[in-house]
């Protein structure tokens, strides 16, 4: 039970501030009371749970929920955290306290993460530490049938006042970008008829769409290219161009420094319309254009995710890959008739960030898919600036690659665009990111054993990966369909961290808050067992490969996999594809958790020198 002094004080902050609250009229001089009042009770409840304010008492279960009812209502008014945080993911020092670990959920097992997070081999070696120090964060997700969705502030709330004080909160805001794009570029449509007709009717049109950008109101042309585009029917196209090209550099019509003519283009699908875009490139080659767009029909693999990068909406990365080269040695520049806007792309990730960061979470995670590697150097370059106080971390999506002007990353040569990634992220000093599949639900997973198809990277890439990314300075998380046992695997590589969802959930029903999501058959809800054995795992791993007495790393490694053993019996004992008796297995699976967790926490007070 809490002082009679702090039961007082907050038994007045909670009649004033409801009072407070009720009041539909209130003066400039109320609500700053109110304001004042809903941060001071904020700061009181981080204080009370973190235990830095419970030196003469702990908080009955009804004071609790008291406490929290109230701490609910003023964040819900202020909409976030009272106080900025200086201190964020970034600042998590893995090399000491191992690999970080995240737990996707919307909120409803948050005290599931944070006591296994705070119970763990680690914190019982270690005792009572900061959140930096514990490196378990709530990861701040929906998770719907579609895959992970951005929360609310109820959840956000909830969450927070959960894990304050005690383990770290991060969500994603988005798998996915909105992306938006700029004003076509002016196209002039060459129509089927008598040559010297369509060529003064070009000429007129390019005139009028160079004319406001030579003549501006500051007396300084603004650079502008303008699209020729031909009907079907017109074939003596080299020589049209040639002529409108020489027009389109008379002085008298724009200034040539600045001012173009490019090649509008429309495809259709497959090889056909690869066949389209090798012929635009060699028209543009032939008359010295330097600029070719393609439009065409959205393939059917673009629908199904909205969009895909660049030129990938219209044909597959086997043919897209060739017209890029082809380009390339034609020195010819080649992309879609839709331009992304960078500018306004990173305004709405930051919008999205904001809020994460306003209600307090140690890290902000945001997908770059559907960018290419051109207009990922834009956004995340704006959006590190922004963010430089706090933790924004970059999602590459193994499963999706990455597409530049010159190359497509695809499959087996995704780790070269991830490296090419990589140097971007340097380049704009961004400490922290993260490497995921985004289609969980077509069963893509990050790690590939042996010959699963559905495998992505093997433990060799991964660990070049992660070492190229060390070697640049930038922490990597890791996520994507990573199994329990998979968790052990990661920790002994040593990684800042990693994020799991199912290797520490359990199917649940579906709750009230997912029922209108059509599709959505179970919840994946994070368990006790589950995600304490994660994190042993986790830490087993890190141990093995970093302390320094060879015969104790061996002895862990041994009493590691024979855990990963036990729970491999234990799974199939369940589905009666063993002979062992599921009774026997629990027992045997518990007997060699006690085991490893014993051997870990000596193995961390070996590693930290802790008497």
């Amino acid at each position: 039970m809490l002082s009679r002094s702090m039961r007082n004080k907050i038994k007045k902050l909670d009649s004033t501030t409801r009072a407070l609250l009720r009041s539909t009229k209130r003066t400039k001089f109320e609500d700053r009371r109110l304001s004042d009042n809903c941060r001071e009770i904020l700061r009181l409840y981080e204080d009370i749970f973190s235990g830095d304010a419970c030196k003469k008492g702990w908080p009955s279960d009804k004071e609790q929920r008291k406490l929290t009812s109230l701490a609910r209502a003023a964040m819900l008014y202020l909409g976030g955290d009272p106080d900025p945080n200086s201190m964020s993911l970034k600042d998590y020092d893995h090399e000491r306290y191992g690999p970080y670990l995240g737990i996707s959920d919307e909120g409803s097992a948050a005290h599931v993460i944070r006591e296994a997070g705070l119970n763990s081999p680690k914190m019982t070696a270690i005792g009572k530490a900061d959140p930096i120090v514990v490196g378990v964060a709530h990861d701040a997700e929906r998770l719907g049938a579609i895959g992970e969705v951005p929360v609310g502030p109820e959840e956000y709330t909830d969450i927070r006042l959960q894990c304050v004080g005690r383990i770290l909160t991060s969500t994603n805001v988005g798998t996915r970008l909105n992306l938006r794009y700029y004003k076509h570029y002016p196209e002039v449509y060459i129509h089927k008829g008598t040559t010297r007709k369509s060529l003064s009717k070009a000429k007129k049109d390019i005139r009028d769409a160079f004319e406001p950008f030579v003549k501006t109101p500051d007396g300084r042309p603004r650079p502008l290219i303008v699209f020729i585009r031909f009907a079907r029917e017109v074939r003596d196209r080299v020589n049209i161009l040639k002529d409108l090209i020489a027009y389109a550099a008379n002085r008298k019509v724009t200034v040539p420094a600045l001012h173009r003519l490019g090649l509008l283009v429309r495809i259709t699908y497959g090889k056909k319309g690869q066949k389209t875009a090798r012929e635009a490139i060699d028209l543009a080659s032939r008359t010295g254009l330097r600029d070719v767009a393609l439009d065409g029909f959205m393939r059917g693999a673009a629908k199904g995710q909205i969009s895909l990068p660049g030129l990938l909406n219209f044909l597959p990365p086997s043919m897209v890959a060739p017209v890029l080269r082809h380009a390339k040695a034609n020195r010819v520049s080649i992309y879609p008739r839709n331009i992304v806007d960078p500018d306004t792309v990173a305004r709405n990730v930051w919008s999205t960030l904001n809020s994460a960061r306003h209600m307090g979470l140690e890290l902000g995670k945001y997908g770059t898919f559907p960018l290419t590697l051109e207009e990922c150097d834009e956004v995340i370059g704006k959006v590190e600036k922004w963010f430089k106080y706090w933790t924004a971390a970059p999602v590459f999506f193994v499963d999706q690659g990455i597409l530049s002007r010159e190359r497509v990353y695809v499959r087996s040569n995704v780790v070269a665009g991830l490296k090419e990634w990589l140097k971007i992220v340097r380049r704009h000093n961004v400490p922290v990111v993260l490497i995921d599949t985004v289609d969980k639900s077509k069963g893509w997973r990050l790690l590939r054993k042996g010959k699963d198809k559905k495998g992505l990277l093997t433990t060799v890439q991964i660990q070049e990966v992660n070492d190229f990314a060390a070697n640049l300075g930038i922490k990597v998380l890791w996520a994507g369909g990573i199994s329990l046992p998979q968790t052990f695997e990661f920790g002994r590589m040593g990684v800042f961290g990693i994020y799991v969802t199912s290797a520490a959930a359990s199917k649940e029903p579906v709750s009230i808050q997912y029922e209108r999501d059509p599709l959505l058959a179970s919840l994946k809800e994070p368990s006790v067992e589950g995600v304490c054995r994660t994190k042993l795992l986790l830490e087993a791993g890190f141990l093995v490969s970093h302390v320094r007495r060879g015969k104790q790393a061996q002895i862990l490694e041994r009493s590691a996999l024979s855990f990963i053993q036990s729970i491999d019996a234990w799974t199939k004992s369940k589905k009666r594809s063993s002979a062992k008796n599921p009774r026997q297995a629990w027992k045997d699976l518990q007997k060699a958790e006690q085991e490893l967790f014993e051997k870990t926490v000596t193995a961390w007070k070996v590693f930290l020198k802790i008497k």
